[in-house]
């Protein structure tokens, strides 16, 4: 749109620059008409162009969209009004994205509100603030319990049903087979292979670790192996993965079966080709804790 509103100032200066050649008894600059249709083409092209990138070339879709421009257009209001109009517009954009975020707004009931603060006899710069920050909290309680009633969706999902049931066997024929797999509250499933010495990382500590990811086929998502250890602070992790580094020292060797929750919840990593509620293993070895150099 920047382009189309630039390439309009330039033709309206050129025809600025060419009515000034213009016969003064005509009272019109005699290229205007042809300027006109330049301007229409040039403008009209550049937005089919640009329409097209993200809407698709369907007629249809560019026919609903002339049907907006030709209301804006036949509509004879003056400057006040058409800003009115843009700023209608740009709010219109504004909910589109609310909704998108899970979060519908009554527009009846929105217009009515602004119509009334818009209308009042005067507003401080301080209760404008004060609206802005009562609208801020509640768009980010909105917003949460959108997102919680999108994941708990998601976990409903076949999928994830099935991911976080083959996760619960998974846990029951490794407690069966090794007696030293201990549990923690949150429902982390881990086996010290060694305990290594000193202490144990806290769960804002940066470590030095090497890792071999895996799902509960065995098939790898993701390894240091070949590309020597990482190191990372424990906050930028999945929480199963965090936890599990705190129960073992510099040199400690374990393994972690990490269950969806813990994990990548029921987004799950599809660029990794982790699924919903998928129960992830990690073979892990700590390196170094907080490492000066």
């Amino acid at each position: 749109m920047k382009k189309i509103i630039w390439g309009a100032c330039a033709l309206m200066a050129l025809a600025v620059a060419s009515c000034g050649k213009c016969d003064a008894d005509k009272g019109s600059c005699a290229a205007n008409d042809s300027i006109s249709v330049a301007y229409g083409d040039f403008a009209g092209g550049m937005m089919q162009n640009e329409f097209s990138q993200y809407a698709g070339s369907e007629k249809a879709l560019r026919n609903d969209f002339i049907r907006g421009f030709q209301l804006v257009f036949s509509q004879k209001a003056d400057r006040n009004e058409r800003i009115g109009m843009q700023v209608a517009l740009n709010m219109l954009s504004e909910l589109e994205q609310l909704e998108q975020q899970g979060v519908t707004i009554d527009k009846t009931k929105a217009v009515a509100a602004f119509k009334k603060a818009f209308l009042a006899d005067s507003v401080s710069a301080v209760d404008v603030q004060n609206r802005m920050a009562a609208f801020r909290r509640m768009m980010e309680a909105a917003t949460e319990q959108a997102r919680a009633a999108k994941d708990a969706e998601k976990a409903n999902a076949p999928e994830a049903i099935e991911n976080e049931a083959a996760g619960v066997k998974a846990v029951e024929a490794i407690k069966a087979k090794n007696s030293n797999a201990q549990t923690l509250p949150s429902g982390l499933v881990y086996v010290v292979e060694a305990e290594g010495t000193g202490n144990k990382p806290t769960e804002e500590a940066t470590v030095v670790v090497n890792y071999t990811g895996k799902h509960l086929n065995g098939e790898v998502f993701d390894t240091t192996d070949g590309r020597g250890p990482a190191t990372f602070n424990l906050q930028g992790v999945v929480p199963g993965f965090r936890e599990g580094l705190m129960q073992i020292a510099k040199g400690g060797k374990a393994t972690l079966y990490i269950p969806g929750k813990l994990g990548y919840g029921p987004n799950g990593q599809p660029q990794a080709g982790i699924g919903p509620n998928e129960m992830l293993v990690f073979e892990v070895e700590l390196i170094d804790i907080n490492p000066t150099h």
